[in-house]
């Protein structure tokens, strides 16, 4: 892992870590359904690249940066086969603190995701709303939910 903190100066959220988003790890990755587990359907696909981002929300912005989030969240989950889950949570203390947890196929389809016209839309519209992004590149080491037992090891 490596990682990083910047402040937004309006370049493209990269390959960037935080030892304190590592936590968000721990909101489990949704991979399948009991339906995807029946005997005849394929097994769900495995998360290989994960990102955490930690943005600081300029809070005058806040409501206008939720309501950007939640469409970008709902676009790509709806058109982009690659990109299986995405999680965003607030602090509970300060709501303008935003932890995000995104699961991809692989590293392919997060440059994809990353390219497309939706993201791109929120990326333009979001970027002076956002004070600080530190964002984590990791590696998925067990991920499990209620639905499937074992979502897959690194390795795997």
């Amino acid at each position: 892992m490596t990682s990083h903190t910047e402040k937004t100066t309006g370049t493209p959220p990269g390959r960037r870590l935080s030892s304190l988003a590592g936590a968000c790890i721990l909101l489990t990755a949704l991979h399948g359904t009991p339906a995807a587990k029946a005997a005849d359907a394929p097994e769900p696909a495995r998360a290989t690249t994960v990102r955490i981002a930690q943005l600081d929300i300029k809070p005058e912005f806040l409501e206008a940066f939720t309501v950007a989030v939640r469409e970008g969240m709902e676009t790509a989950l709806r058109v982009e086969p690659g990109v299986l889950a995405i999680y965003a949570v607030a602090d509970r203390q300060n709501p303008a603190k935003l932890t995000f947890f995104e699961m991809y196929v692989d590293d392919d389809a997060y440059e994809r995701h990353r390219n497309t016209p939706h993201f791109q839309k929120y990326f333009h519209t979001t970027k002076h709303m956002i004070a600080r992004r530190v964002l984590l590149e990791a590696v998925p080491v067990e991920l499990r939910d209620k639905h499937a037992v074992n979502s897959g090891l690194a390795g795997k």
